[in-house]
């Protein structure tokens, strides 16, 4: 079946090389006519694919391929994110994009700072390795793997488990690491195959009253019909998640 005669979602399924995957490709009409199978590595220009797997955890080889699957994809010209290449990074002045996304409206704002530490310098130093550790992501249904490195240009995959024993991958790519006084922050970006399209900040800092604040600063949009069809349920957990991130981090630094 030629590629521009599809009108509806088609669900693939590829054996990999490590765990049975499922692939849900939307199918957008194009010019090009092919005959080629849908599969791991197909251009992002005809279809847009979500990584699920079923079953057991996705191995860090599987969530290293979908990486890099998503910074081999072309989308709106810019290559490696899905995001309009003008605003890449635009989360490194949060405050000043968000004002302006008051009026254009393109993206979905969040933004949510928590206490995590009183004890100052100390309890600043926790919260960094915390962060840099990923304990924010730890959620039982959201997860990072701990040992990837926090460095521009590293590659993130983010682990959803929406029901028991299935896995939605999401590939990033941190795109800002700043560390000033006091003050450490880094961002990722979405690349194709995520779900959404934007872009997140997190920030560890130490003010002047010795209180120890975690922020999360995200804009977003969907990317896929499945989130559009969805987006209600997605914009909440987007909320859930940046108060369990908040608690967990007050937790990782209270443990350590």
């Amino acid at each position: 079946m030629r590629l521009r005669e599809l009108k509806l979602i088609r669900i693939c399924i590829v054996p990999p090389r490590t765990k049975p995957s499922l692939f849900y490709a939307l199918c957008i009409p194009t010019t090009t006519t092919t005959t080629t199978p849908i599969d791991r590595s197909i251009d992002c220009g005809s279809i847009m694919v979500v990584h699920v797997s079923v079953g057991s955890k996705p191995s860090p080889r599987a969530q290293r391929d979908t990486i890099e699957r998503g910074r081999r994809r072309r989308i709106r010209g810019f290559e490696g994110f899905n995001v309009d290449a003008k605003d890449v990074g635009k989360s490194k002045n949060f405050r000043a994009f968000a004002k302006e996304e008051t009026t254009k409206k393109r993206y979905a704002i969040d933004e949510t700072k928590t206490l995590v530490g009183t004890k100052g310098k100390e309890d600043y130093d926790k919260a960094k390795r915390a962060l840099q550790s990923w304990k924010h992501f730890q959620l039982g249904w959201s997860e990072v793997d701990a040992n990837t490195s926090v460095r521009k240009g590293q590659g993130v995959c983010v682990l959803i488990r929406p029901f028991p024993f299935v896995w939605v991958q999401n590939p990033l790519e941190i795109t800002h690491v700043s560390e000033e006084k006091d003050k450490f922050s880094f961002a990722h970006t979405t690349l194709p195959g995520h779900l959404l399209a934007g872009e997140e900040k997190f920030t560890v800092e130490k003010e002047e009253n010795n209180e120890v604040y975690f922020k999360v600063e995200t804009f977003s949009k969907p990317d896929h019909v499945l989130t559009k069809v969805t987006y209600p349920a997605v914009r909440a957990l987007q909320k859930i998640f940046g108060v369990q991130a908040g608690l967990e981090m007050k937790k990782a630094v209270r443990n350590m």
